[in-house]
């Protein structure tokens, strides 16, 4: 019977362990840079299905960054 119930435990402890992993949501923070404007960054910014540095649309010129930066 007490390994019965330490198989019970172990299941139930698995079970919640994988569940909490399930939960957490990923975000970016998002920074936004456009020439003359100050940087504006966003945070908790989902990135849906895909990596925070798929966002990224930065493209640098003449030392001057434009666009979107994510991490």
């Amino acid at each position: 019977m007490n390994h019965i119930m330490k198989k019970v435990f172990l299941t139930l402890a698995v079970v919640a362990f994988v569940a909490s992993l399930a939960s957490c949501k990923k975000t970016c923070t998002c920074t936004t840079y456009a020439p003359g404007m100050p940087d504006v960054v966003v945070e908790d910014v989902d990135p849906g299905e895909g990596k925070c540095s798929d966002m990224n649309t930065v493209i640098e010129v003449a030392g001057m960054k434009t666009g979107v930066e994510c991490q």
